[in-house]
């Protein structure tokens, strides 16, 4: 992929490796056959080829990214399953990684997104505040056509946790262990 930043731009170790990255991709397209997103939505901007040209357009530009940019940088998993197909190599997780702190350094978010964004970052990794935050979303089932519209699909994911908790406060996972989840 041809690049135009400048050189002052280049003078930014992160820019450089950025760049590397992007002029590695062929554009080929093998990693949209395994995006999720892309495969769900169809949407071009929505697979890695496409979100590489608007990290590009991004990162060249150094302005604040607009809001149908950052919409389709968020959707994106991380999942990195378009790295494992990609035959160039483009090492897509750093990219998308330097493009959320571009994101996070530029791009003003409105108020309710960053309270939701900061409540899901200190709820979901902590196994008790999650079963606390689960246990309320199933209380709160009832009412969620009085709720923010980015709150209904939280809601709509709660469930009723089956069977004990064990002194973490998890719920064990029904049958027997195939395996261990990092």
């Amino acid at each position: 992929m041809r690049t135009a930043f400048s050189d002052d731009q280049r003078a930014d170790p992160a820019i450089r490796h950025s760049e590397a990255i992007l002029r590695a991709c062929v554009h080929c397209g093998f990693c949209t056959a395994t995006c999720p997103t892309y495969q769900l939505l169809g949407d071009e901007l929505d697979g890695p080829r496409g979100r590489i040209y608007l990290i590009k357009d991004m990162l060249e530009s150094e302005a604040p990214p607009a809001v149908s940019t950052v919409t389709h940088l968020d959707r994106c998993l991380t999942c990195l399953a378009c790295a494992t197909t990609c035959p160039s190599g483009v090492d897509y997780g750093r990219l998308i990684d330097r493009a959320r702190v571009h994101i996070e350094k530029t791009h003003a978010r409105p108020s309710g997104e960053r309270s939701l964004r900061e409540l899901v970052v200190r709820t979901v990794p902590h196994p008790r505040r999650f079963a606390l935050a689960m246990a309320a979303g199933v209380l709160a089932k009832p009412f969620k056509n009085l709720m923010s519209p980015k709150l209904r699909p939280f809601l709509e994911a709660a469930t009723r946790p089956r069977g004990p908790a064990d002194r973490h406060g998890l719920y064990p996972a029904k049958g027997k262990p195939v395996g261990r989840v990092a």
